[in-house]
């Protein structure tokens, strides 16, 4: 049913299903989360590094995936959601926000209601984010 669900979702794309795309992307539905450079790379174990950079590539073009980059420096990568679009540059518009839990390190995409926008005279933004820490849900319950 995944294989079925992951080939669907690469060719809806207008890309080919190749055998690695589709490890690529049975990493990212199978961990549900925002995931690593490392992570995917030990999911994946029989990818070269350039191959797999040449996918993450195409994914985030193809807005199957989008870039998390937290403000220590770090970079995540995580699924779209359906209604993922370009801005006027081409580049993803991340209406939600990225939020590192202080407790278990993960990061999760929270879609937010009314998103804030931002207005500065002879300014003109293609793409608001917004990272966020504190402590995840998961972890407030174990409290």
């Amino acid at each position: 049913m995944l294989h079925l669900k992951v080939k669907n979702i690469i060719k809806s794309k207008g890309i080919s299903a190749t055998k690695n795309r589709v490890s690529v992307l049975k990493a990212f539905l199978q961990s549900n989360k925002a995931i690593t450079l490392s992570d995917i790379r030990l999911l994946i174990k029989n990818i070269d590094r350039v191959t797999l950079f040449r996918i993450l590539h195409t994914f985030e073009e193809k807005k199957i995936i989008h870039k998390i980059v937290l403000s220590n420096g770090a970079v995540l990568y995580a699924l779209c959601n359906d209604d993922c679009r370009s801005n006027q540059e081409g580049g993803h518009v991340d209406d939600h926000i990225h939020f590192l839990c202080n407790k278990c390190d993960e990061v999760s995409c929270l879609d937010i209601p009314n998103f804030p926008t931002i207005s500065v005279p002879n300014f003109s933004f293609s793409n608001l984010n917004i990272n966020a820490s504190g402590i995840c849900a998961s972890c407030n319950e174990l409290n």
